[in-house]
């Protein structure tokens, strides 16, 4: 074993500001305090782990200690830029506040502030994960930072700075670092195989910074294991998954493809080889989720810059595109995502991946209406009333309109009255059981509509609106969105709906005018179109009132959301003035 071998991420660690990648918004900054003589006595640096945090502390120490310095481009060869990369600096004191977080630590750090620089400008005092020192530590620290001796710069770096209070957050510089893009964090890859004479494939890196999950150094240390696992030869994408655990992605394809073909029996036998075969199945669900992603963006923008994918692969996935809606792409995604944190905790979770791509093949998902509610418009010309009976199936998901079917009913005498049960699942008529999940309302055709209602633009939604958004050449993904939407209120000019996710709220938002336009035309009215999602319909029909539990019960829009959003639980809570 070779004793004097480095691994990559202290060997690659970046020695300068320049080497410092993805991080501009701090890098810049910095450089510029040094130049103009600007120099904070305490800084904050946080953000996730691995992004360079740390390193920079030390770029900086080297910075303002160099012998050439203060400089941006310390000389790297003086006594104090080595001892500082090393280690070894008397001037630059690195500290972990994870084991060194109690008052004792803090007094005597406070105790040695006081003492001059050894053989630099500047004494530089470096505490990582800063968060974990006590209130008392703190509380020590606060004096120091606020009247520091001229030679001391404090530099704090964490992973949570919500945990840092505010009276020293308040005295200190806040530079927040950014995970890393992958981008980015392939670009370094190649840099350390062309210094390390290494050969590899685009996809294996790739698959790395994927892994890495935006911590640059946890990329590096999966490319030193991947470099070892290769034992000198060419890293290839099928040694670099079967290093990670991951599923390559060519079978990932052959899996999607079946999904969205609807072959059940090829993506049942794909799944079993993946889960015989031992892949990890957290991350074969993250790969699914990623893959779902690039289809999504390739079926609403199809900008190929957006995607980390080889030429081969993005023709196959916008192929894939072709063949299905957007909606049901939303609801793969949404469905996969409950299913890896499902996996996590499942103790089979080789069943829960089953299920779910059977679901996906033979389920709700081929046909997204099955989770919404269905309702059917019926007339009644001799009782002239309006009666609204919303029956949900199962599960809902949103309040929506669906083509109306006109259903004829037994003719009801004059002193009889049609009944609706909310308990039950079905309204109750005398003598007779209606169609499941009615709306029952009296519009009578071939005349002009005075009074227009939340009903009445209901019932005619889908029979006349979404044809006439058809005929008016609407984009098919927004007369989809449309399709499935809730028509949730009406008060002149103002209709309300809502989109069956935050992604089709969005683009409903987009193309207002156009749909405006579609209304226009069918109700001779102009509208000022609200589109909201499910979270902001929740929160604008909040019940205020101080009520008890069971009194909120009976609340008409409270009965309303318990169908429409599936509530099991209602909390009433009173303010306190």
């Amino acid at each position: 074993m070779d004793k004097n071998y480095t691994a990559y991420t202290r060997k690659w660690r970046p020695q300068v500001f320049e080497d410092i990648i993805g991080q501009e918004q701090v890098t810049i900054p910095l450089k510029r305090a040094i130049e103009l003589n600007r120099v904070m006595q305490a800084y904050i640096f946080s953000g996730p782990r691995g992004v360079g945090k740390t390193t920079t502390a030390r770029v900086l120490a080297k910075a303002l200690n160099c012998k050439k310095g203060p400089t941006v481009i310390p000389c790297g060869v003086c006594s104090n830029c080595i001892e500082t990369a090393g280690g070894s600096s008397l001037d630059v004191i690195e500290i972990d506040g994870a084991s060194n977080n109690s008052v004792d630590n803090i007094r005597e750090l406070r105790e040695r502030v006081g003492f001059g620089a050894a053989n630099a400008t500047y004494k530089i005092y470096i505490i990582d994960e800063v968060h974990m020192l006590s209130t008392g530590a703190f509380n020590a620290l606060l004096k120091t930072l606020e009247e520091p001796p001229p030679h001391v710069i404090f530099v704090f770096a964490t992973t949570d700075p919500d945990k840092i209070p505010q009276t020293i957050i308040s005295r200190c510089q806040h530079f927040r670092f950014k995970r890393m893009s992958l981008a980015n964090t392939v670009i370094n890859l190649k840099k350390i195989a062309a210094g390390e004479k290494t050969e590899y494939e685009e996809e294996a890196l790739q698959a790395i910074a994927k892994a890495s999950d935006g911590a640059l150094r946890d990329a590096q240390k999966l490319f030193d294991q991947a470099v070892t696992f290769a034992q000198g030869k060419k890293l290839t994408t099928k040694m670099t998954k079967e290093m990670l655990g991951n599923v390559e992605s060519g079978t990932l394809n052959k899996l999607l493809t079946a999904i969205i073909r609807k072959d059940i029996k090829t993506a049942l036998g794909i799944t079993e080889e993946i889960i015989e075969a031992g892949f990890e199945l957290k991350n074969f669900m993250k790969d699914m989720i990623e893959q779902l992603r690039n289809i999504m963006i390739i079926r609403t923008v199809d900008m190929r810059e957006m995607l980390v994918v080889g030429d081969e692969e993005y023709l196959l996935l916008k192929e894939l595109a072709a063949e299905t809606g957007i909606q049901q792409i939303l609801l793969l995604i949404d469905k996969a995502m409950d299913v890896e944190l499902l996996v996590m905790r499942s103790h089979a979770p080789g069943i829960v991946i089953e299920a779910f791509v059977a679901e996906a093949v033979l389920g709700a998902m081929e046909n997204p209406e099955a989770f919404i509610p269905m309702p059917v418009v019926v007339k009644n010309e001799e009782k002239k009333k309006v009666v609204v009976a919303e029956i949900e199936k199962t599960p809902p998901v949103l309040p929506v309109v669906e083509s109306p079917v006109e259903t004829k009913i037994p003719e009801v005498q004059e002193e009889e009255e049609i009944v609706i049960n909310e308990n039950e699942a079905s309204p109750v008529m005398p003598e007779e059981k209606p169609a499941h999940g009615l709306i029952i309302e009296d519009i009578e055709e071939e005349v002009e509509i005075k009074n227009l209602t939340k009903e009445i633009i209901a019932s005619k939604w889908d029979d006349n609106v979404i044809t006439r958004a058809k005929n008016m050449n609407l984009s098919d993904d927004l007369v989809q969105m449309l399709a499935v939407a809730g028509i949730m209120s009406y008060t002149a000019p103002e209709l309300e709906i809502i989109g069956d996710s935050s992604f089709s709220s969005d683009f409903m938002k987009t193309h207002s005018e156009s749909i405006k336009a579609v209304l226009k035309e069918e109700f001779k009215k102009d509208f000022k179109l609200v589109v909201r999602t499910k979270d902001e319909y929740k929160k604008n029909y909040a019940v205020k009132k101080e009520v008890s539990a069971d009194e909120a019960k009976n609340i008409p829009i409270i009965k309303k959301l318990e169908k429409y959003f599936n509530i099991t639980n209602i909390e009433v809570k009173k303010n306190i003035k």
